[in-house]
Order: structure tokens, then sequence, then C-alpha cells
């Protein structure tokens, strides 16, 4: 039920991605499919990644990596002083190893910051980069777009738009480009502030890909002060849509890009009998984060 976008004729539907799994849930769970293969058929031993204290990425990789019996290590951007938080919890719970970068060796973790962690272990392990940002992360994505190509055709035939919120890498938002037939254009909500530092990224990868012509467009203007940070509307916004559809959602980034494209009808910005398909990307573990009223 979306009153603002039904009285301008546009048809929304939101993939309840978010369902897939209570720990490695919407994109997170495409992201790590073809990795997680990977990483298993080279014998790898340990995968070692990337992520924030309350990295949905972390948090899912730990988890899969207990199902499939894999030992994880997280390469956690913060300091060992400070209690972990419910999602490291959880995480060293499931058995991943935890070692933390403040935030000047974390930007070069690539380069300095990584390597005496890795000297640790054997040269047999698996380095996935943060957010599941590789070739093989999005080629999970772009299973994504084509799974909503095919599940969403019986009800709305043609797809309009398909949405997803964008982070630090933008491999999702690639993915569903490079993997939506070209009668969809895709689109992302940024939640980052500042200069647009995706639009390179995904121009990149959709390079490496051959799908540099595909059409698309990238949002900056809707992240309510910056990745991780909310604001009373947007709140207020998110408690309401909860409410009225009975499901929930979180502030980072599945709130913002709802947010979006009811700010976005507003201007009328989407054509009149558009029809949408909105990504629920799940981390709904991260609104432990906040204070909010419901729990997970």
């Amino acid at each position: 039920m979306w009153p603002e976008l039904a009285r301008r004729g546009i048809t929304a539907y939101l993939r309840r991605d978010d369902q897939l799994s209570s720990f490695y849930s919407g994109n997170k769970y495409y992201k790590l499919y073809f990795n997680l293969r990977n990483a298993t058929q080279q014998g790898c031993s340990n995968i070692v990644s990337f992520g924030g204290v309350y990295s949905n990425h972390l948090y899912a990789l730990a988890a899969a990596g207990s199902q499939l019996g894999l030992q994880t290590t997280g390469i956690v951007r913060g300091y060992d002083s400070v209690p972990l938080t419910p999602t490291l919890n959880d995480a060293q719970n499931w058995g991943m190893k935890l070692h933390f970068l403040g935030k000047k060796d974390y930007r070069r973790k690539d380069i300095t910051g990584v390597l005496p962690i890795l000297k640790k272990y054997s040269d047999n392990y698996y380095l996935l980069p943060e957010g599941g940002e590789n070739l093989a992360g999005i080629r999970g994505c772009m299973s994504l777009a084509m799974s909503v190509d095919v599940t969403v055709a019986e009800k709305l035939g043609n797809t309009d738009y398909i949405l997803c919120s964008a982070a630090g890498t933008g491999s999702t938002l690639t993915g569903l480009i490079a993997g939506a037939s070209d009668r969809c254009r895709c689109v992302g909500i940024s939640v980052l502030k500042g200069e647009d530092q995706l639009t390179p990224k995904i121009n990149h990868w959709l390079s490496l890909l051959g799908k540099s012509n595909k059409q698309w467009q990238l949002f900056t203007d809707f992240h309510h002060g910056g990745y991780g940070k909310t604001s009373p509307e947007l709140m207020a916004f998110m408690s309401e849509f909860e409410q009225r559809n009975q499901l929930l959602l979180e502030p980072v980034y599945t709130a913002k890009m709802l947010w979006a494209i009811e700010q976005l009808a507003k201007i009328n910005y989407w054509p009149e009998n558009s029809k949408i398909v909105a990504i629920h990307s799940g981390g709904l573990q991260g609104r432990r984060g906040f204070d909010l009223s419901q729990d997970v």
C-alpha cells in the first residue's frame, strides 16, 4: 500500500529479498554465492574480508562460513578497545576471527594494513573485497536482476524500473544494470554524502562486462546526512511505511530508497502508469545500531 504512488497511477512492488534468510538476506546472498563457490572450488581454508562494526557483509559472511564449515576472518574498521557491537558479537560466535584497524590504516587496507594479518595464515586464503565488490559478486547481482525479470513478469508484465540503494561499492547496482533486460531502466539511490564516487566505479565494471551501453541513473540527493545517518523526516516515513505494510525496514539502505521513490513521485519523475520494482536488500540486523521501538 502506497497512497502517494497509487494516486499518480504508479504500480510499485517491493521485492522481499530480506526474506531469503535471517542471516545472509538481500543482496548479500547474491554477492556471496559465487565467491563462496570460488573459494571452495579453489580449496581455500579461510575467507578474509572487510567491513565496519555493523557490517551486513561481515555478518552474512560469518553466518554462511559457519554453515559451510569455512573459516572466516573479518578486518574491521574500528578499535578492539571498544565493546563489540551485536553484529560483531554474532560474527565472532559463528567463528569469525576479528582483527581491528584504525580509520587511517583501514583506508590503506589493500596495501599495508592487511599484509601483517594475512601472514598469520597460510597462503591458502580467499581475499574477498569489502561489500563483495568483485566480478563474482557482481555476477551474483546479475542473477538477481534476471530473477526479477522472470518472477515479476507474471504479475506486472514488463517492468519499467528496478531500484536499489547504493552504498560504498555500487556493485549491486552494477549487477542489476548488467543483468536487467534492455526494456527496464535501473535506478540507484546513493546513501553516501559528498562527491559521487560510485559512477566511475560502476562504469568501470560495466565496461569490463561489456555492458557500458546500458541505460541507468544514480541519484545522490537522498542520503539524509550520509552513510549511517538519519533524519527525523526519514525515521517518521520509515515508521509509517512499516506500519502501513506490516514489514520491517532499516534506515541505512532500504528506507532511504523508498523515501527517494516517494520524493521522485512528487516531482513527477515516474511517468504515469510506470511499473516499479524496488529491492529490499535485507540487512535488518543493522537495526540494532539505531534507537528503534521494534526489534528484529
